[in-house]
């Protein structure tokens, strides 16, 4: 009997917390590895050519061409969700390719962006005046976070003013009956 609830309480606990930390949808059918980083693929990108991968991060700039969509993203590191803590240290940049057509006025920079993507290669390019290797992804799927808006609200304490005309007489905290 124990073991049976032990049992019972063991499962509700793992389906409770497998709906509390779920990929946006659009990444649900794709297989990617979660545990490959931009900094393992800088320092060899030949071991993880054609891989698949899920990084994310802020959008630097969108480039609509004739037949693809070019994002540049500086990565961040994912939460549980997949959504890029914008707040910690990013290991660089990466660049997203795509056939789809992407509106760069809503995949505007500062946005944050969580992709799935195909590793291809890294190719060169420029940051400012620096020299640069960016890792290109072929795009698959992506999910563009909405903008969050914190809102701190400050609550006043109450303060008590007794003021001894408002209340009869036994209700004034001094006389004591």
């Amino acid at each position: 009997m124990m073991f049976n609830l032990w049992l019972l309480l063991t499962l509700g606990l793992a389906f409770i917390l497998q709906g509390c930390a779920t990929l946006p949808k659009e990444f649900r059918e794709i297989p990617v590895k979660k545990e490959i980083t931009l900094s393992q693929v800088l320092s060899s990108p030949e071991i993880y050519k054609n891989s698949q991968v899920l990084w994310g991060g802020k959008i630097v700039n969108c480039l609509n061409k004739d037949d693809i969509t070019l994002l540049e993203i500086v990565q961040f590191p994912l939460d549980l969700e997949g959504k890029p803590k914008a707040d910690t240290t990013s290991e660089g940049r990466f660049l997203v390719e795509t056939p789809q057509f992407l509106d760069c006025a809503i995949y505007t920079p500062g946005k944050l962006i969580t992709v799935a993507g195909v590793f291809k290669d890294l190719r060169d390019g420029k940051i400012g005046e620096k020299s640069y290797k960016f890792p290109v992804l072929e795009g698959k799927a992506f999910h563009l976070w909405k903008e969050e808006v914190k809102v701190q609200v400050e609550a006043y304490p109450y303060y008590y003013w007794w003021y001894p005309y408002w209340y009869p007489w036994w209700y004034c905290p001094c006389f004591c009956p």
